[in-house]
């Protein structure tokens, strides 16, 4: 691909940021980047009904001499920029109607790796969300599968998946809200960097990007696009994640939902995908390997009990979540037959997880 042409995609994305869809018609109304930016003002509005104010914005001297500065600013950042025509763009993102003529990434990390799971949430996760989360990235490299985890770096779910995968080392991608030239939140910074070490941060706006809500709704697309399905944890009837489980139906991936308890707020929002068959459910590793076709290359059993064992202490966090409780109103919530249900209890205390009080209740320990 031409300098020339790089530099006229760069100023397309420039002036018509997340709408890749209608870049897209665009180059092939007119065949290349190139060509559009030879029309008219006048001709251009005429010809694909946009805007005379976008096309006048578009083909003005002021936006190309800022692709230039952007392309050069990415040179020296050592930052790779993948467009529409190059081979190395994402495949499973370049068949999404609306993705982006260009995508910036820092870090080694392949694009299109064998397998791919987006895994995303609410920002104010539960410690049941954060330890289902942890766990389900750590039993997908026990059972062998050299997935990469994609997620958007935000706080809760998003930023525990991403550690899970840095733990056990698994690629890991975070999709950016925003250009390179930062990260946010602040916390997550140390984070970010390490995902950049062998894993990538991956982005379709450019530097100097305003930070807006909308912008984080339309990235959604990005993290929905470049996998194999998508993962929500934790969410409340509304919300970031299921919009990206919506957009990642229209891409035809698939859906896929941990259930919660009917009367928790960031449960409200998975429950609802599943019972709306809108989502697979998943209580076990296996579950996401049946709807992903993904076939396991350590095949122990002990995994998947691992798994539910987890599951089940992290029930047990997530019925403290409510207050203190006896180990009497804990048999009844979980169920779990009272010897193991004390053994799980010490476990967790020993861990530190929760505390035990006076007249043997139980506490989380945060």
């Amino acid at each position: 691909m031409s300098g020339d042409e790089l530099l006229y995609l760069t100023a397309l994305n420039l002036a018509l940021r997340y709408r890749g869809g209608t870049a897209r018609v665009l180059i092939e109304h007119f065949g290349a980047a190139s060509e559009i930016f030879r029309q008219t003002a006048t001709s251009l509005a005429k010809a694909t009904g946009m805007a005379s104010d976008i096309t006048t914005q578009l083909l003005s001297t002021q936006n190309l001499r800022a692709a230039e500065a952007e392309i050069n600013w990415s040179l020296e950042q050592g930052i790779k920029t993948h467009t529409i025509h190059d081979p190395s763009y994402p495949k499973r993102l370049f068949h999404c109607p609306d993705a982006p003529v260009i995508l910036y990434q820092s870090g080694p990390a392949n694009l299109d790796p064998p397998k791919a799971l987006a895994i995303v949430g609410t920002r104010s996760a539960s410690p049941y969300g954060l330890q289902i989360t942890g766990q389900i990235v750590k039993s997908l490299a026990a059972r062998g599968h050299q997935c990469t985890i994609i997620s958007g770096l935000a706080y809760g779910i998003d930023i525990s998946a991403h550690r899970a995968a840095l733990e056990v080392g698994l690629p890991t991608i975070a999709v950016f809200a925003f250009g390179l030239d930062h990260i946010q939140p602040a916390q997550h910074i140390a984070t970010a960097k390490k995902i950049m070490e062998t894993g990538a941060c991956v982005s379709d706006f450019p530097s100097k990007t305003t930070i807006t809500k909308a912008n984080f709704l339309k990235r959604n697309r990005i993290i929905a696009g470049l996998a194999d399905g998508v993962l929500v944890v934790e969410s409340k009837e509304t919300g970031g994640a299921l919009i990206t489980a919506e957009i990642a139906q229209s891409y035809d991936r698939e859906v896929m939902a941990v259930p919660g308890r009917w009367n928790d707020l960031y449960s409200k929002g998975c429950n609802t995908l599943i019972r709306e068959q809108r989502a697979a459910l998943v209580n076990k590793v296996e579950d996401m390997e049946q709807q992903l076709g993904w076939t396991p290359s350590i095949t122990e059993t002990l995994t998947a009990s691992m798994l539910e064992r987890d599951l089940l202490d992290a029930g047990l966090l997530q019925a403290l979540e409510q207050g203190p409780c006896s180990i009497d109103q804990l048999y009844r919530i979980s169920r779990i037959p009272l010897p193991e249900l004390s053994a799980r209890l010490m476990r967790l205390t020993i861990k530190g997880s929760i505390k035990r009080l006076q007249q043997n209740q139980y506490c989380l320990s945060c």
